[in-house]
């Protein structure tokens, strides 16, 4: 189920209009429905908070809802929390993810080579 469809979903079983939840949540009522509607793109993280409260939805189900949390438990990443890491990557342009995908495609094949040449040392 895509975003939009999840969203008014739950607008509607909390027996909510798109105006009503704008007066209840701070986000613009036009905006709401331009993110029913599919043609506004994914809500930011802030406009997700905003909306958790009155749909009675915690902010971490809207935000994995959304495609900003991926999995549960901790990061690989010390220091970082998973979900200041993976929305962060949300936030980057698509050209900034591309690279960013190369690059991470860069460290697994030089870790790979690492250990293959680890291993045969041993």
């Amino acid at each position: 189920m895509d975003f939009s469809t999840y969203l008014k979903e739950i607008i509607k079983n909390r027996g909510y209009s798109y105006r009503k939840l704008g007066e209840l949540s701070g986000v613009n009522h036009s905006y709401i429905s331009k993110i029913c509607a599919g043609t506004s793109g994914t809500p930011t993280p802030d406009i997700l908070r905003k909306l958790s409260f009155p749909l009675c939805v915690p902010y971490e189900e809207l935000l994995r809802a959304a495609g900003y949390l991926f999995h549960e438990g901790r990061s690989q990443y010390p220091g970082k929390g998973d979900e200041e890491l993976q929305v962060r990557v949300a936030k980057l342009s698509s050209e900034g993810k591309q690279k960013l995908s190369e690059f991470l495609d860069y460290l697994e094949d030089l870790d790979k080579k690492r250990r293959k040449k680890s291993q045969q040392g041993n």
